[in-house]
This record gives C-alpha cells, structure tokens and sequence, in this order.
C-alpha cells in the first residue's frame, strides 16, 4: 500500500527543498513493491526518483527486462546495489540469483545505454540511464573498497552514493586513498540518529557503519534528549557537506519520511 509514502512524497514536492527521492530495492531483503515500480508511482506526482536495483532478485534476461520497462515509463536515474542476502530457504542467500555482481550489473546497463542487451544484440533505441553506484569511505579494508569503486566506474558508473558515516574523517580517509579527489559526483549518507540503543545496535551489528565514541557518548548523556543530539549531528554535517561533496541524501527516521525535512529544513 503505496498511498502513505506517496502523501509524504506530496510533502515533499511542496516544501520545494527536495530534488529526488531514493527508493530502496527490498530493504533488510524482505519484500516490498519492486523500487522501480514505486518510483514511477512517485514520479508520476512531479518528484525525481533514484530506485535502487540489484542483481540478487532476477536474472540478467529479468533485471534488463525490468530496466526497459522502467525506462520506457520515464525513470532515468539508478543506484545499483549488491543488496543484503534474503532469509529464504533456511540460509541467507541461498536462494538469492547473483548471475552478476553490482559492477557486472553497472556494466550491463552501460551497454543497454549504447543500445545493446547482455548478448551484444541490439534493442532499439538505447537506453539513457544516469548510473550510481554505493561506496563505503569507512570500509575496514579500504584499499579494496578503492579498487571496486574504480572497477564500478570503469564499467560505467557516472555518479555515487556513500554508506552512512557520521564525520569527514573517514571520507578523508578515503579520498587520500582514491588519489586525492573523486573522479564522480558523489552524495554523501547523512542519517539523523533518535537514540542511543540505535546508535549502539549500527555501531555494534550493521557491517561497514562506525558510529564516533564522542557521539556515542553525547547521545547516551542525553537521555531522553537524545533525539535532538541525533539531529544536531546530522545537521552538523549537512552544514558542512558543501565544501565536501556535491550533495546529500538524508536517511529519515525509521516509518518517519517527513522527518527528514526536519534535517534539510
């Protein structure tokens, strides 16, 4: 049931500082309406969508079918994600299809964008899909996380979109490693925290995402509080994210989307 998503998406569009929406593919990989179906929805109101797409859920002959029919409903942009293992058959991932990886995917839909399907056959006119890829600046083995990023954008990835971190160090970090600068636009994670327990659970349970000692412990002293601490630190780096970056995107709350204007507002 799309209808209270669409209504904050009405939202949204009114409150004139929102320029996409990023719509995830099967989050926590349980089932939602496929991303590409509900972007349409949502562009369909005015709204630029970013759906997100992996290899994990169809084959290639599937997924470049799915991407025709997106394309031929209007959406343009795509971030392709490995996505987290499903829980079906008694063991993550066991039934999960991967007949690519997220740069083989990134590949593929390069060459649908020069009119070819994964046979080398022609398919009409070609596609025109502005590809995103994720990356992690706060990856533990980051020379790794460097040489995949470079082979996503050599396969044809024109844009990026960081996993969540909570200070400029870790991008730092990461840039130094890359040779200095990006050679793609990316939109860097800012996620405003509403407790402690949640911070804890990411920092301790979610792979690839560092939550700072300082505000862990700034969200623990406030108690109650701890909601705006959240807020102020995500603020805090959109402040900043300017002379960082080319752009943000906000991770709203938990069933909360309109709390994200509270971020950007």
């Amino acid at each position: 049931e799309p209808d209270r998503l669409l209504e904050a998406v009405g939202v949204f569009l009114a409150s004139g500082i929102v320029d996409a929406v990023d719509v995830n593919s099967n989050p926590m990989a349980r089932l939602h309406m496929d991303s590409l179906w509900m972007s349409v929805l949502i562009e369909r109101l005015g709204v630029e969508t970013i759906p997100h797409i992996t290899p994990r859920d169809a084959s290639i002959m599937g997924l470049q079918s799915n991407l025709l029919g997106a394309h031929s409903a209007g959406i343009r942009n795509l971030l392709v994600v490995t996505g987290d293992p499903s829980q079906l058959g008694g063991e993550a991932g066991r039934l999960d299809v991967y007949q690519t990886d997220s740069a083989g995917l990134v590949r593929l839909i390069d060459e649908m964008n020069q009119g070819r399907d994964a046979a080398g056959n022609l398919i009409g006119n070609p596609t025109n899909f502005l590809i995103g890829v994720a990356v992690n600046p706060a990856a533990t083995d980051l020379e790794a996380e460097v040489k995949r990023f470079r082979g996503k954008i050599e396969a044809g990835a024109r844009f990026a979109m960081t996993q969540v971190f909570f200070e400029w160090d870790c991008w730092h970090r990461f840039l130094e490693k890359l040779g200095g600068s990006c050679p793609i636009p990316v939109l860097a994670a800012v996620w405003p925290l509403t407790s402690f327990k949640l911070a804890l659970r990411m920092h301790n349970e979610v792979p690839g995402i560092i939550v700072p000692e300082r505000l862990l412990q700034a969200l623990e002293r406030a108690g109650k509080d701890a909601r705006r601490v959240g807020f102020d630190w995500a603020r805090s780096l959109l402040k900043t994210a300017r002379e960082e970056v080319s752009g943000v995107y906000v991770i709203a709350p938990f069933k909360n989307p309109l709390a994200a204007l509270e971020v950007l507002g």
